[in-house]
């Protein structure tokens, strides 16, 4: 059964009047609308009625203030100028509102208070007109076209650490940068390292600024490993049935990301996750309902471009019902033209409708729309520019995802999968690897464009689009860093809190362990290594708080990637099980592993807890769809992510200081059921 809040605090995304020159958000109420009048004139008739039958509540819809997605201009980001607008906290609730649900249990309509955020960035009136960019590209040689056409990975967190990337910068006046792990540890060093290389792109002899861009979908599915908030992923967002957090979640992550000096988001995921062993999309999906995925979908885009971040709607045309992960292997989609059309593709039509700067195709089959075999839609003129740019009309910026992924290093190669791609129709190609790697994808563009193979039109007309969103997005004029005050704010991590609680979902509870009940006083509790460290230093966050709240705890942490430590912790289970209450067992990416690696190590020592006797309850701390590989469980409880927050959030429900208030995006059928 599905629990439900009773009342939960809206989120509220104040402006900060300690940062100057950026945008902000905040809850606003225009007592002018038609609506906040109607409001007002209901608060004194209900109140009245309140009076007379003391059981009355007052309910009002709020315009949502969304003048800047209106407007034909994109905002530009930086510099911000704002007049640090206050914001008021009111009342947000309003009538029921029907979405699209799933799960395998029964759901109830979702009461959803919409929040009013409203970004407020300068719309820039700077972007310059389709003549002065012809003669921009007209002046610039091939190679630095070329360039332009290029997003590349690097080693290092310094600019003076790789002496790649300043080759790439200043020699190859490569377009943008896709920032990984192993390049992003904190807000200041990023923003450090952005500034040197924007200055480098500006003194180098093409002049043009670079995209900076990073995979920041929330959840576990983010680059930089300390100093941000983690809001929860998208899966989470959408199990609190409330599509204003997909939107504040958006908006709070570009503030952030904005503040850093990264100008573009490889986010929003739009696939449509109609396969609950997906083991590459699950929780990075906003379910398996393409009117949900569309609902949310369109929140977020506008929460990232209004704050001044460029939105990058991906996998196109739809990699949710794979069983493949496309990072290791190539996977088909086997569904008619219709069937795309009604799933697949429905999400992304809204993208290209909302203005969607970027939209990244996948390295899958589909043989509906692509009739040659075995060749991926990312490499297919009819996919990429038949259906994309021609039936759908998208104007922006058309990505392909890493060729690097093997999916296409296994069959193809970089370089040549560089022209097969551009050919196709993309304008910005992802490089991964070497130097020697990316320079040789450079060389084989520029060849195939010298030998008539791709037409020098076509590559004017990408390096238009590219420079239009550069002039949008204000980088000419300061495409540095900026106040990184907002990134990691108490406000924000709030936000994030309240989100991640209000996602927390219980799949079932056939033994009535949730909340813990009297008799589990101590629990034997077993931790993937992926859960944040306690601060005090003993073991997970999730342990100390359990701790804290008077239970005995002893854990175990298992490294999935370390045997002996697999070996230690199964051997250590087996044998203690049998002294504590209940055994409390964190689940992390079952799916992905069995589905990857055929691991199946979870699923043995859940088998042998079951066996032993004891109560057992799983905590999914990723993708739902883990469940069916283990129906035997009694108690699952869905996390979606291993942010601090979401950490918090189990914690509280587990000890019943919360109720789990989440309805599962998917829909799961066990055996017998």
């Amino acid at each position: 059964m599905r629990h439900r809040g009773q009342g939960r605090p809206a989120c509220r995304v104040a402006g900060r009047p300690d940062s100057p020159g950026r945008s902000h958000v905040g809850w606003t109420w225009d007592p002018r609308s038609r609506l906040g009048l109607q409001g007002l004139v209901a608060l004194v008739v209900l109140a009245g009625l309140l009076m007379v039958s003391g059981g009355l509540v007052l309910v009002w819809r709020l315009d949502r203030q969304r003048s800047a997605s209106q407007a034909a201009p994109v905002p530009s980001a930086v510099p911000f100028v704002s007049s640090s607008p206050t914001s008021t906290t009111i009342p947000l609730v309003s009538p029921s509102v029907e979405l699209p649900q799933a799960g395998s249990m029964a759901t109830l309509p979702v009461t959803v208070p919409p929040m009013t955020l409203t970004a407020r960035p300068v719309v820039t009136d700077r972007v310059p007109s389709d003549d002065a960019l012809r003669v921009q590209v007209a002046q610039m040689p091939l190679a630095d076209k070329i360039g332009q056409m290029m997003m590349v990975q690097f080693d290092g967190q310094r600019l003076a650490e790789s002496a790649d990337l300043a080759a790439l910068v200043s020699t190859y006046h490569v377009g943008g940068l896709v920032l990984l792990e192993a390049n992003a540890h904190d807000p200041q060093q990023v923003a450090q390292l952005v500034d040197e290389v924007q200055r480098l792109a500006a003194q180098s002899g093409s002049q043009v600024p670079l995209f900076v861009s990073i995979n920041h979908e929330g959840g576990n599915v983010v680059r930089i490993s300390q100093g941000v908030t983690g809001f929860p992923g998208n899966m989470a967002i959408a199990a609190t049935g409330r599509p204003e957090y997909a939107y504040a979640a958006a908006a709070m992550a570009a503030q952030e990301l904005r503040a850093m000096g990264i100008t573009m988001n490889l986010a929003p995921v739009l696939d449509v996750n109609d396969n609950p062993l997906n083991p590459v999309i699950g929780v990075r999906s906003f379910g398996e309902s393409p009117d949900q995925v569309t609902l949310f979908g369109r929140e977020t885009i506008k929460g990232f471009q209004q704050n001044g971040v460029m939105a990058v709607a991906k996998h196109f045309p739809g990699h949710g019902s794979t069983a493949v992960d496309s990072h290791v292997g190539l996977p088909t989609v086997n569904k008619t033209a219709a069937q795309l059309e009604q799933v697949e593709l429905a999400p992304f039509r809204m993208a290209v409708t909302e203005g969607v700067e970027g939209i990244m195709t996948a390295h899958l089959v589909v043989p509906a729309l692509e009739t040659t075999p075995g060749l991926p839609a990312s490499m297919s003129r009819a996919v990429v520019t038949g259906v994309l740019r021609q039936r759908m009309g998208f104007e922006g910026i058309i990505l392909s995802d890493s060729l690097g992924m093997g999916a296409i290093a296994q069959g193809w190669g970089q370089p040549q999968a560089a022209v097969r791609a551009v050919q196709a129709g993309t304008d910005i190609v992802l490089a991964s690897g070497p130097l020697e790697t990316t320079t040789a994808m450079w060389n084989a563009l520029v060849a195939a464009v010298q030998r008539g193979e791709i037409s020098a039109g076509q590559i004017d007309a990408s390096v238009m689009r590219i420079l239009r969103a550069k002039h949008r997005y204000g980088l000419f004029e300061n495409g540095l860093s900026g106040n990184l005050s907002v990134v990691g704010s108490a406000e924000h991590q709030a936000a994030a809190d309240e989100m991640a609680l209000a996602a927390v979902t219980l799949f079932r509870d056939q033994a009535g362990l949730v909340p813990l009940p009297g008799s589990a006083r101590r629990l034997l509790v077993l931790s993937p290594s992926e859960l944040p460290p306690a601060q005090d230093g003993g073991g997970t966050m999730l342990a100390q708080l359990l701790r804290d709240n008077g239970l005995e705890v002893a854990e175990l942490i298992f490294d999935l990637d370390q045997l002996s430590s697999r070996e230690a912790v199964y051997a250590q289970t087996v044998k203690a099980a049998s002294g504590y209450d209940l055994i409390l067992f964190g689940e992390w990416e079952l799916l992905k592993r069995s589905a990857n690696q055929s691991d199946h190590w979870q699923e043995s020592l859940i088998a042998a807890l079951l066996k032993s006797g004891k109560q057992v309850l799983m905590v999914v701390w990723r993708d739902p769809g883990a469940i069916l590989l283990v129906p035997q469980v009694p108690t699952c409880l869905v996390a979606y992510g291993t942010t601090s927050a979401q950490v918090k959030a189990v914690a509280k429900v587990l000890i019943g200081q919360a109720m789990p208030q989440g309805h599962l995006p998917l829909t799961l059928v066990l055996p017998g059921h």
